[in-house]
């Protein structure tokens, strides 16, 4: 077989588990009891939250409001801030249920970590998957692009040495200090 066949086979099956994925997140919120109007969705069950390896406290989060992706104080209420990890730790999708979208990788460094639909990245399948680096001694671990493992999901203000308050962007692992660009999986709800 080809080698652009196998590629096409290998993003039909991550478009067929994204589906699979999204039907169950349906489920899922289904049987979740009705909330008003005005509250924020809650987390889901079965997923985790990515928190900062150096700003305790603070998480990923899906911006209701438009295509970014945050860096917020850890709420357990949030499901914006709730992810499902799609995958073995060296190949997986983070998939927001309240959004119903993927975080994906945009391309260059400090390019911009974005949501969008499953299977639409400009870059490929391979721009919506990410992928753990080794654990640090601080005990936590990289999240990298798997289209280019050299751009890291980076926490740290391009401001200051305190936690993003602008959309989050990568970095490159030797581009300033590394703490800021590890993160670790922690139980969501």
């Amino acid at each position: 077989m080809t080698r652009s066949k196998w590629a096409s086979r290998g993003r039909r099956r991550l478009r067929g588990g994204l589906a699979t994925a999204g039907i169950a997140a349906v489920l899922l919120t289904a049987a979740m009891p009705a909330t008003s109007a005005s509250a924020a969705p809650h987390a889901i069950p079965g997923s985790v939250m990515i928190e900062s390896g150096t700003f305790h406290g603070y998480v990923l989060c899906a911006s209701p409001r438009d295509q970014s992706v945050w860096l917020e104080p850890i709420n357990t209420g949030n499901a914006y801030c709730s992810w499902m990890m799609l995958g073995p730790a060296s190949q997986f999708t983070l998939f927001n249920v309240a959004k119903g979208q993927v975080m994906a990788y945009t391309g260059g460094n400090e390019g911009a970590v974005v949501m969008e639909a499953p299977g639409t990245s400009p870059l490929g399948a391979n721009g919506e998957l990410w992928s753990w680096g080794g654990q640090e001694d601080w005990g936590a671990s990289a999240l990298q692009s798997f289209w280019d493992s050299g751009q890291n999901v980076d926490a740290k203000s391009p401001n200051g040495d305190s936690p993003r308050t602008d959309p989050v962007h990568t970095r490159g692992w030797r581009h300033g200090h590394q703490r800021e660009l590890t993160w670790n999986a922690i139980t969501a709800g």
